[in-house]
């Protein structure tokens, strides 16, 4: 058995694995595209008000919806 070459294997791996986290710790502190909190906040804010118009706007589609389907209905009990 080569227990000796199997440890060298391991220990390479884990120096690789070591070697590409610092260099993911390094691209992370330079990425200059971080958003600050009020950036990240102002921008939720946004969000969060263009959801809620759009819920409203379908809310108002889905009653359009229903009447249609009401009006069709009676349209197709005449014919």
């Amino acid at each position: 058995m080569d227990f000796s070459s199997n440890e060298d294997e391991k220990h390479t791996a884990n120096m690789c694995f070591m070697e590409i986290k610092s260099d993911n710790e390094v691209l992370s502190s330079n990425d200059e595209s971080d958003l600050s909190y009020n950036e990240l906040y102002n921008a939720f804010e946004s969000l969060y008000d263009e959801f809620k118009k759009l819920g409203h706007k379908y809310s108002s589609l889905e009653k359009s919806h229903a009447s249609l389907l009401v009006e069709k209905d009676a349209l197709e009990k005449k014919t």
